[in-house]
């Protein structure tokens, strides 16, 4: 579970540190280069179905809901874009 509380820049870094422990996981092969730049779909061949497991997976990780409707391509671009639409479009507890 994660605080809550933890807000921008180290929020990002939380979500990017996250995100590339979860790749290895969500892509089932070992993945061990990623970094806040590395490309999602072009680098690691990951596919709009594996992307959406990655944000599922986030979610259980972390213990937050988020908003995934104006999730798209250009948000998967790098592990660093991802962090960054998840970082702004977390849900409110309920």
């Amino acid at each position: 579970m994660t605080d809550h509380r933890i807000t921008g820049p180290a929020l990002r870094e939380h979500l990017v540190d996250t995100i590339c422990a979860l790749l290895p996981h969500v892509l089932g092969r070992e993945v061990t280069h990623a970094t806040v730049d590395t490309t999602l779909m072009e680098a690691l061949g990951m596919s709009s179905t594996t992307g959406l497991e990655l944000v599922l997976e986030l979610e259980d990780r972390l213990d937050l809901e988020i908003s995934v409707e104006e999730l798209g391509r250009d948000d998967f671009g790098t592990v660093g874009s991802l962090a960054d639409y998840v970082a702004a479009n977390l849900l409110p507890e309920a």
